[in-house]
């Protein structure tokens, strides 16, 4: 029996010592940060609607953290429908994606409804989460979702989880957010269903 617990004790302990030196190889070595993403490639006119970009201020990018951001409004027949992608190089410190599940809230809106939706661009499958939000007067309709290293991801504990294990596998962890939104009007909530 002692045997047994010796061989356990020294498994435990070369466990432990193994953990130790990969933590602090982990803490001092960062990974490559993955290249910017070429967002002029994104078309500024899409069936028929007509974008035209928009600044965000100052105060919200010193919060968001991102390395570049692209924001438009896309435009058609009174109806704006807003985009807004932010990318981020890496994981660091102050420089975290921001769920709309906080924000919103955060500056005023309360959640309706939430649901899980799959986007079908060109034949891909996108999963998504679509929120109907409300500030007392006006409501909007948004949908959003993350990407890490090309995976599409809507979960932000699953977001966080990706980040970690590229972190330790020591592999970019390049992520994005990606958003649409539009101001409800009348009866389009029932369109957007």
């Amino acid at each position: 029996m002692e045997k047994i617990n010796n061989r356990h004790l020294t498994a435990l302990i070369a466990l432990l010592a193994f953990l130790t030196v990969y933590t602090y190889i982990l803490r001092y070595r960062e990974p490559e940060p993955a290249g910017m993403p070429r967002l002029e490639i994104i078309p500024e006119k899409i069936n028929g609607y007509r974008s035209s970009s928009f600044e965000v201020s100052p105060d919200a990018l010193r919060v968001l953290g991102s390395d570049t951001t692209l924001a438009r409004v896309y435009s058609r027949d009174s109806v704006d429908l807003e985009f807004f992608l932010g990318f981020f190089r890496q994981q660091q410190k102050n420089s975290q994606i921001h769920s709309p599940r906080h924000c919103y809230p955060g500056s005023g809106w309360d959640i309706i409804r939430e649901n899980s939706v799959e986007l079908r661009p060109e034949g891909k499958v996108i999963p998504a989460r679509s929120m109907l939000i409300s500030d007392g007067e006006a409501k909007r309709f948004v949908i959003y979702w993350f990407s890490v290293n090309g995976n599409f991801i809507t979960n932000e504990f699953d977001l966080k989880w990706q980040q970690l294990k590229f972190s330790m596998l020591g592999r970019p962890q390049a992520a994005a957010f990606i958003r649409f939104s539009v101001i409800l009007a009348g009866g389009r909530e029932q369109q957007l269903r």
